[in-house]
């Protein structure tokens, strides 16, 4: 038992130190994958790119959907115990968190116009400018898509953690 929650502690620790890192660097995390996508379409490792779109104008689309549903949830629950709880001890945390959503959903948008834009121009005549283009859409997709992804799991942990409020006494 004692080496199911050693690992159980290490696998909570490595997601908090990861958490961390998207919190403090996200954006030099998607620049450096973005130029690492560019760099390898550039070398030829990457070749499919314009096959990709449709489907990530679905990701988009759904990342998207998602977005506003936690947007509206948490509008819903902004009268709730947990919000009120978490409004007392960190102010800025609501706004920060529908300011991160709503970005989520404009990045999303973004990714979609560009997808769009991409498929309908023509193929760029040198592979260096192709690459610049792959690293600049590879940016905003990496961005959407880490960044959903913290977002989701953000909001449920809100939502689903149990907070214990401590109950006055009444008085006699």
């Amino acid at each position: 038992m004692a080496k199911k929650d050693r690992l159980k502690e290490f696998t909570l620790k490595r997601i908090n130190k990861i958490e961390d890192i998207w919190v403090k660097h996200s954006i030099i995390v998607c620049l450096i994958i973005g130029f690492l996508s560019g760099a390898l379409h550039f070398f030829g490792l990457i070749t499919n790119i314009r096959n990709l779109m449709g489907n990530v104008v679905s990701f988009a689309s759904i990342v998207i959907g998602v977005t506003g549903v936690f947007l509206t949830l948490l509008i819903t629950l902004d009268d709730s115990d947990v919000m009120k709880r978490i409004r007392e001890f960190f102010p800025a945390f609501r706004l920060n968190l529908y300011h991160s959503l709503r970005s989520q959903i404009n990045l999303g948008l973004a990714v979609v116009v560009g997808s769009i834009i991409i498929t309908s121009l023509p193929q760029a005549p040198y592979r260096f400018l192709a690459s610049i283009g792959v690293s600049i859409w590879s940016y905003f997709f990496w961005y959407m898509s880490l960044g959903a992804f913290y977002a989701v799991k953000l909001v449920t942990d809100i939502i689903v953690k149990n907070f214990d409020f401590p109950q006055r006494k009444s008085r006699q």
